[in-house]
């Protein structure tokens, strides 16, 4: 392929081997880097250029768009951080496809710092980055002692048996070590896999709900079709199933009704839950999946649930679609790729 058409883009172009190679580079991708000419930057390797790594990119906030790709064998739309060669940070937007039966990918990249809605949610990811990173030793931190209180709460009551403080404390305690858990799972999941009957693990996750959902007056129908079976982590798809009706539920006004539909296409397999609450504002849409965010009609909750729900469904390579309208409800579709 010839790659000189661009050669005058005013956009950075890069292609990549998948050794994460650079093979080409147009002018404007080098100067912007702060090198005088292209051929400064071919035959180094992407990661080196770019990041000043050692190794190539990973992890929530920095995804290798070679290896997404290689992945899900679908073009990618990623946001980095950049380095120049003089260290100083730029932040990017890469769109990223495969060429040439997939042995190459091209990245066209855009400076985003005078996009402003692209450029507040690049520094949230930064920020959440490092977040995240603390969050996995607190939460290892915390665990412990947690653990012991709750041992020592047990003790405690065979010596002076239940009372009304032992038991708000261990429902204390109890939440904290919940909400533990939950930041564990977001930052760092199991990576076991099994063949998980998604049926089942479905229908349990949304039985475990009923009494809840009925203790807030809301309704739970279920139209569950066999859709076999998936590689992967029963707890994923229960947690998946949990955190979508958990906050459908959260939602929906007394006496109206959650509904959850599971159904099976050629390759992949289809959950929607449906509620029937204030429905989601526009505005609002770009950052439900961000961890912490709670948007305005959401009052309950961490505001770690559609964010642990976004981290698997892009672990399993599926997508998800919101279809909202304001007054009327949302429907949060998920469509996993079958094995």
């Amino acid at each position: 392929m010839d790659f000189s058409i661009f050669d005058h883009f005013e956009e950075e172009v890069v292609v990549i081997d998948r050794n994460f190679r650079i093979v080409y580079a147009n002018r404007k991708y080098a100067n912007d880097l702060g090198y005088k000419d292209p051929k400064d930057v071919i035959g180094n390797f992407c990661y080196v250029v770019s990041h000043h790594q050692t190794q190539p990119c990973e992890g929530e906030c920095h995804p290798c768009p070679l290896r997404e790709i290689e992945r899900t064998g679908k073009s990618v739309n990623v946001v980095h951080t950049h380095y120049t060669h003089d260290n100083k940070e730029v932040p990017v937007e890469i769109c990223a496809f495969p060429i040439e039966n997939g042995e190459k990918i091209i990245q066209i990249i855009r400076d985003i710092k005078s996009d402003k809605e692209k450029y507040y949610l690049f520094s949230l990811s930064q920020r959440l980055s490092s977040v995240g990173f603390l969050a996995l030793g607190v939460a290892h931190q915390l665990n412990t002692p947690l653990s012991t209180i709750l041992l020592a709460l047990e003790e405690l009551e065979d010596k002076v048996g239940s009372c009304e403080e032992i038991e708000t404390i261990r429902n204390a305690v109890s939440a904290c070590k919940d909400y533990v858990d939950k930041l564990l799972f977001l930052v760092k999941r199991s990576s076991v896999r099994d063949l998980v009957d998604v049926k089942k693990a479905v229908s349990d996750s949304v039985d475990i709900l009923r009494i809840y959902a009925k203790e807030r007056k809301v309704n739970i129908e279920t139209q569950l079709e066999d859709v076999g079976y998936q590689m992967g982590n029963e707890a994923d798809i229960r947690h998946l199933v949990l955190n979508l009706v958990l906050n459908a539920v959260q939602v929906s006004p007394p006496g109206e009704t959650v509904e959850v539909k599971l159904t099976k296409g050629k390759d992949s397999w289809t959950l929607e839950v449906r509620d029937r609450g204030p429905g989601i504002e526009q505005e609002e849409l770009s950052k439900i999946f961000i961890p912490f965010y709670q948007g305005k009609s959401k009052s309950e909750g961490s505001g770690l649930g559609l964010a642990i729900v976004d981290s698997i469904v892009r672990e399993y390579g599926g997508s998800i679609d919101v279809d909202t309208k304001l007054g009327e409800g949302t429907t949060f579709k998920v469509s996993i790729p079958l094995p």
